[in-house]
């Protein structure tokens, strides 16, 4: 057995979630070691439990994997692994980060300037008015919409983004196999036809447990630069991807409701903890610095402190010009830049994505240098 098929055995044993494979897989150097321990050994994890612990003995196991591949192969979905050079980066920052995703369309490294759009259901018309529009608007300057395919705003956000002949990912609660919702099978066609990807971390056959949402969020969360609310209720799930959003150092934006509105409580409540305001694209730009260089923004003249050595330099904005120099031939990590620039973490991950993908800046072992 592979290690690519072993981490894949694992995501396929039922009710075995991340946190406890994070735990296994802390205990080998080979992720196929696990299935040849005995019963009690595997009953020493944390979480693992007795049925858990039969359901990895399993000898039919092979089998299950196989099947799997067969059906995936048959419906054109790919599966990747964190062993995979496709596998997104951007999800390892999760400290339960799925050990494989099934994919439908592709990943281009422009995905990664992302912003999630999420919001209810039943969006009222305001709404789904302000989520056409942002979301358009965020796909026409370069950036990639991220939702969750769902009814109401998700549906909105991707929808904008392919009429903008922009990208968009879709982060599935169910299998391909289980598509849901069913309506929605021709829109995640749509986007893995040359707009983007669609993406799970549920096996083939798994249905839309309630369980699988608050899940599919996190992905959301990860995989985008920043996640923007259009409206949220007290207890909607897009305060839960604000949540997951925050904890992971994202910024979180919101589109401001009337007061009076109990469709607007939660949004109007993440903006009195410290969320952002945002009430147009240009506000979205502003607020996340690699958006702001994709819609041709400047920071005005440039100095004389190394900018005009690089004539892609030449149009750095105020936060990028300054993360840029304090970089050079030497590694400098996140924490390094974070101490001496006095910028938040994400901001600074934020602009050293930029740079990058500017080529500006390189990541090697240790940290970030200057890209000349």
């Amino acid at each position: 057995m592979t290690p690519a098929d072993a981490l894949l055995r694992l995501a396929l044993v039922p009710g075995l979630g991340p946190i406890t494979i994070e735990r296994l897989l802390a205990r080998v150097e080979d992720p196929a070691e696990l299935f040849g321990w005995p019963m009690d050994r595997l009953l020493s994890v944390d979480g693992v439990g007795p049925e858990r612990a039969r359901r990895l003995c399993d000898p039919r196991g092979a089998e299950v994997l196989a099947a799997e591949r067969a059906a995936c192969h048959a419906a054109n979905v790919r599966i990747l692994t964190r062993l995979d050079a496709d596998y997104p980066q951007a999800l390892t920052v999760l400290d339960d980060a799925p050990v494989a995703l099934w994919m439908q369309g592709e990943l281009e490294p422009r995905d990664r300037l992302a912003v999630a759009v999420v919001g209810p259901r039943r969006p009222t018309a305001y709404a789904h008015r302000q989520a056409q529009r942002l979301s358009s608007g965020l796909a026409r300057i370069g950036a990639c919409v991220v939702s969750g395919l769902a009814r109401g705003i998700d549906t909105v956000a991707h929808e904008a983004a392919i009429n903008a002949q922009g990208r968009t990912i879709a982060v599935l609660g169910s299998g391909f196999g289980r598509l849901y919702p069913e309506e929605n099978q021709p829109l995640a066609t749509r986007i893995a036809d040359g707009n983007g990807a669609v993406l799970s971390e549920f096996p083939f056959h798994a249905p839309p447990h309630a369980g699988n949402f608050p899940r599919r969020n996190r992905l959301v969360a990860a995989l985008s630069l920043a996640t923007l609310v259009i409206e949220a209720g007290g207890r909607s799930g897009a305060l839960i991807t604000a949540r997951m959003s925050m904890e992971i150092g994202r910024e979180v934006l919101v589109v401001p409701g009337p007061i009076d509105n109990p469709a607007c409580a939660g949004s109007n409540q993440l903006i009195r903890d410290g969320a952002t305001l945002v009430a147009s694209l240009d506000h979205v730009i502003e607020e996340i610095t690699p958006l702001a260089t994709l819609a041709g923004a400047s920071g005005g003249n440039v100095d004389a402190q190394g900018i005009s050595e690089n004539p892609r330099a030449s149009s750095l904005s105020g936060r990028e010009k300054q993360v840029y120099q304090l970089i050079d031939d030497q590694p400098r990590t996140v924490d390094d830049l974070v101490r001496v620039s006095s910028l938040p973490p994400s901001a600074v991950s934020a602009t050293l994505l930029s740079l990058e993908l500017r080529r500006l800046a390189r990541k090697q072992p240790g940290g970030f240098v200057r890209a000349l």
